[in-house]
């Protein structure tokens, strides 16, 4: 069974005071679900505001949580690569211009397809697909990755479940 969701995921820094951020966000899948954030800047979500409903606590870090996880578990990836780091190679360098920002990119990929992967969890991942872009925008010290293509299977207690998803930045701001 393969599941396909596509989505777009915008978000603008409405201020930013000593501990706190305020940030409007958008999430766009079958509709627009825009929000409002407070975030403290160690990563605790204070409330959001969906336009009908302020939220606080448990519910408010969790919605936020499931907005901002797609991005997460793009950046798990690439955490896991720099864990891994004798699977991948890069692949040389592009440039890639998003919106305003012109910029170098470090391509990666595995040495061979498919690579096997074992996960510290006891989990094995087999990649089939994989393609990382990243680099750092003129004015941030944020490796951005640009673009990712991920595609294979993972493993858990016997029972083996694929996977893929591509992740394409087209826009982004340097706050």
């Amino acid at each position: 069974m393969t599941s396909t969701r596509d989505f777009t995921l915008s978000y603008s820094v409405v201020y930013v005071t000593p501990t706190t951020y305020k940030v409007d966000v958008n999430y766009v899948a079958t509709k627009s679900h825009p929000f409002t954030a407070w975030l403290l800047k160690n990563g605790t979500t204070l409330a959001i505001y969906n336009g009908q409903v302020n939220e606080t606590g448990a519910q408010a870090s969790s919605d936020v949580q499931n907005y901002f996880g797609e991005f997460a578990s793009v950046q798990g990836f690439v955490q896991e690569q720099s864990l891994y780091s004798n699977l991948f190679r890069s692949n040389g360098n592009s440039t890639v211009t998003i919106g305003t920002q012109t910029f170098t990119v470090t391509n990666y990929v595995t040495y061979t397809l498919p690579e096997t992967i074992q996960l510290c969890n006891g989990e094995t991942d087999t990649l089939t697909a994989y393609n990382l872009s990243e680099g750092t925008p003129s004015g941030s010290s944020f490796e951005l990755p640009t673009y990712v293509n991920i595609a294979g299977t993972a493993t858990e207690n016997g029972t083996t479940t694929p996977f893929s998803f591509t992740v394409n930045i087209t826009a982004f701001t340097v706050a």
